[in-house]
């Protein structure tokens, strides 16, 4: 820990202090623990996963903008994607559905600075959606979140519109957490769609949690409050996969997966340290999570994005030009998200016509 202490010890940033807790770590990537529940590593289908990723492949790509990286260089095409022709998307959406966001881990700190999805939001307002951003405590624990994720239910204005609701990062076990502890609330929600979602958490919260506690939780940050570290508890995969073993079955609202897996030159220089760390367990990470631990049992997978953990989610170019050289961007995020609203909808009619 000393290492860190040297390094960030003049109020340097929290991004300074996440990059030097990856630096001084050593060891395994995740210490031994009998505290997991037992798992097993599946293809999709044997995990009971739906495959969406040609017909959001489809979707997504045909509203690519015109100056937008091929399509292939936006989405990874992995072995056993079933080709789609693209359907001719409902024009009636925006009258159907409202549109809610979820961010994640710290997003509040830095909010004034760098909303996730703030250019997708744009584009979905101007094409008549109603918009909604639910912020929550950038370092506050799933409980807490979920409890303020409700104050926002409760403020709604009686639109009586299903809402799907984009989670990114964190944001998916806030939600899910919401899910389970205010369901008459929560059956506002169509379906979730997890982007970039901590489904079973990280190995990075494993190996960092007392180096976070220490560094990080309390330092001090003009956008969001202190922690107490138990956010960054909430992320171990210990954690996540017990919840899972404890309540997936009151889980009842559909859950489509955006992976965040970018191939090695897509990664931001920022985040390069931890990629490289999780990399020793598995190469299709996005820098924070492993692109397995990202996908619900059970759920639905829309595609991998050729994106890391920040870049799939958050406008950098736009919000920081001057520190381009610690990211990669370049990321349609309004052509994901609205090919995600398509591909939902229709899977959503389908559902009810069983």
């Amino acid at each position: 820990m000393e290492c860190a202490r040297r390094a960030c010890g003049l109020g340097a940033a929290t991004v300074c202090t996440a990059i030097v807790l990856a630096g001084c770590a050593s060891g395994p990537i995740a210490p031994y623990a009998e505290k997991v529940p037992p798992t097993v590593l599946v293809t999709i289908e044997d995990a009971g996963v739906r495959d969406l990723r040609g017909s959001f492949r489809a979707a997504a790509c045909l509203r690519l903008p015109a100056n937008a990286p091929a399509c292939d260089d936006v989405l990874l095409r992995l072995p056993g994607e079933i080709a789609a022709a693209a359907s001719s998307p409902a024009s009636d959406l925006p009258q159907r559905y409202r549109i809610a966001f979820v961010p994640g881990f710290l997003s509040e700190c830095f909010d004034r600075y760098a909303r996730p999805f703030a250019d997708a939001q744009r584009a979905l307002a101007q094409e008549g959606f109603a918009v909604d951003y639910f912020r929550v405590p950038g370092r506050g624990t799933t409980v807490e979140n979920a409890k303020q994720l409700a104050e926002h239910f409760a403020a709604f204005d009686g639109d009586p519109r299903p809402i799907i609701l984009f989670a990114y990062s964190k944001g998916l076990p806030d939600t899910l957490e919401f899910v389970v502890r205010h369901p008459a609330a929560a059956q506002r929600i169509a379906a979730i769609v997890s982007v970039a979602g901590a489904a079973n958490g990280s190995p990075l919260a494993d190996d960092l949690e007392s180096a976070y506690r220490d560094l990080a939780a309390g330092f001090p940050l003009s956008g969001c409050a202190a922690g107490t570290g138990e956010e960054i508890h909430d992320l171990r995969r210990d954690v996540r996969l017990e919840w899972w073993r404890t309540h997936r079955h009151a889980i009842d609202v559909p859950v489509f997966a955006l992976v965040a897996a970018p191939r090695p030159d897509r990664v931001s220089p920022a985040t390069r340290l931890t990629y490289d760390r999780l990399a020793r367990q598995d190469p299709r990470n996005d820098g924070k999570l492993l692109a397995q631990d990202q996908i619900v049992p059970g759920g639905y997978l829309l595609g991998y994005a050729n994106a890391d953990h920040w870049a799939v989610a958050i406008p950098l170019e736009e919000a920081l030009p001057s520190w381009s050289m610690l990211y990669r961007d370049n990321v349609p995020r309004a052509a994901l998200v609205r090919g995600a609203i398509d591909v939902v909808a229709e899977t959503l009619q389908a559902l009810q016509k069983k």
